[in-house]
């Protein structure tokens, strides 16, 4: 009896200091499922297979040749019903591939040289299966195209409704390449996990462009996505540990209506090149950690989002977290540019920001804190709400707000009392502040400051490197006190 009241005493004390924290706003992690703790659905043997056991399927236009027992063909529906690898050729003009593997197994489909259109369902419908691979054949040009509207194969769930669709885990991979258009809904679609291992894909959707319910996970390739709303999409609404994104190397370019690239729960960027050249909100997460690789970013909104997803609302809260600690973004916003409603923390990479113009947005926003302890930051925008790392940093930071604005192709200029330039950087359009870190401010050392005039520095992505100055007009000078200094000028 001792013991069970002892124990109900330690249940309430946890209880009580959990919710003394959360009143004074501090941050409550509660103990939740990693993805790293997730077994991810690939293995080695995936891509192993013995040629001689491949069957092979033939399009004709209208009419399908299979023969072999595991595949039943009535018309322009060709089913795979066993476990095997099935390479794919030819025509359809009207027709479908359908998975119906009741036996759980792992079906292999080899694309090889394929042009599938369906009128009014997926071409390719992997329906059941323990997991799907589609093999994009060597060199071969495969192209996948439905129609604008649907037959439901399971109506309550309005199902399939993507271009290529797999109610199992999906693997894609291979060299040759894969067109899709989506014109019903979705480009590429898992309801599980979904992983692009290789390969050219290209895609376009009337919805999403290419969607992992669990997961999605980029290892490489070479991805064109041009999407109604989100371009890369992870959601899952009944696991908050999954809806998640891993990108480790590849190049993508994407162009959305919404997002470029949505995770419900968390966003890793190891590696790639990824270049988003329409969207919304550039990059969205609850959780966004870069730690390697090349982004831009062109927003009509926010750039990068650490903020609630899809079905939440984007409110302050402790579980919204983002972590620079490698690679390179450059960002070109109309709304905020770095908005994190939550906690920032940047140990290395670069962050360029173009900002927005209007003062209800700022170039780098945060509601919690920032703290900076190595990288290079820059982001210029307008004054209204202004903002740099906070004081918990290590690096230094400064903010230099200017009581008129600077056109657009002006450059900001700053330099040492040696005269050694610091930055030279032209922003694409008008701004009224400069937030900047860099180790090579340093405390108690002033330093001038210059708009306008020219440079013969190698310039990317408007900042200049390796040049001669030439003068424009002296703003002022601005002397570093703290770690985060706030001047106006």
């Amino acid at each position: 009896m001792k013991k069970r009241n002892l124990l109900l005493w330690m249940m309430l004390t946890i209880i009580a200091s959990m919710l003394i924290a959360c009143k004074d706003g501090s941050d409550v992690l509660l103990p939740s499922e990693d993805e790293d703790s997730i077994e991810l659905h690939e293995a080695d043997s995936d891509y192993i297979w013995n040629n001689a056991d491949v069957i092979p399927i033939v399009l004709n236009g209208t009419s399908i040749t299979a023969n072999n027992a595991g595949v039943s063909v009535a018309g322009a529906v060709a089913t795979i019903k066993a476990a095997g690898t099935y390479s794919i050729s030819g025509t359809l003009t009207n027709g479908q591939i359908v998975v119906n593997n009741e036996d759980k197994g792992v079906v292999r489909i080899i694309l090889n040289g394929v042009d599938i259109t369906s009128s009014n369902s997926a071409p390719i419908y992997i329906k059941k299966a323990g997991k799907a691979l589609v093999v994009l054949a060597d060199n071969t040009q495969n192209k996948l195209t439905d129609g604008a509207t649907y037959v439901y194969d399971i109506p309550a769930d309005e199902e399939p409704n993507a271009a290529l669709f797999s109610k199992a885990d999906l693997t894609i991979f291979g060299n040759g390449s894969l067109t899709v258009t989506g014109k019903f809904n979705d480009g590429i679609a898992s309801k599980d996990g979904l992983i692009i291992k290789s390969g050219t894909l290209n895609v376009t959707a009337a919805d999403d462009g290419i969607r992992g319910k669990d997961y999605l996970i980029i290892k490489d390739g070479a991805i064109n996505v041009t999407a109604k709303t989100d371009g890369l999409k992870s959601n899952n609404d009944e696991n908050t540990a999954l809806g998640y994104i891993i990108i480790e190397k590849g190049a993508m370019t994407i162009l959305a209506g919404d997002d470029g690239i949505h995770a419900e729960s968390k966003l890793t960027i190891n590696g790639g090149n990824i270049n988003i050249t329409k969207s919304y909100e550039g990059i969205e997460s609850k959780i966004i950690t870069v730690n390697d690789g090349t982004i831009h970013i062109v927003s009509s909104d926010d750039g990068l989002n650490a903020a609630g997803g899809s079905s939440e609302s984007a409110t302050a809260s402790g579980s919204y977290y983002f972590y620079m600690n490698g690679g390179y973004i450059w960002m070109d916003a109309n709304g905020d540019g770095v908005d994190v409603n939550g906690t920032a923390e940047m140990t290395g990479g670069v962050i360029i920001v173009n900002g927005t113009t209007a003062n209800n947005n700022a170039a780098v926003d945060y509601d919690r804190s920032f703290k900076i302890t190595g990288g290079y930051l820059l982001a210029v925008g307008s004054s209204g709400m202004a903002q740099i790392p906070g004081t918990s940093s290590t690096q230094n930071s400064v903010l230099i707000t200017l009581s008129a604005a600077q056109q657009a192709g002006s450059l900001v200029h700053i330099q040492d009392s040696a005269g050694k330039d610091i930055l030279t950087f032209k922003s694409t359009k008008k701004y009224q502040s400069v937030a900047f870190s860099s180790p090579e401010l340093k405390k108690d050392t002033s330093y001038d400051v210059f708009f306008g005039g020219s440079s013969t520095g190698t310039v990317t992505d408007g900042l200049y490197k390796d040049g001669i100055y030439t003068s424009g007009t002296k703003a002022g000078t601005v002397s570093i006190t703290s770690v985060a200094t706030k001047v106006k000028l």
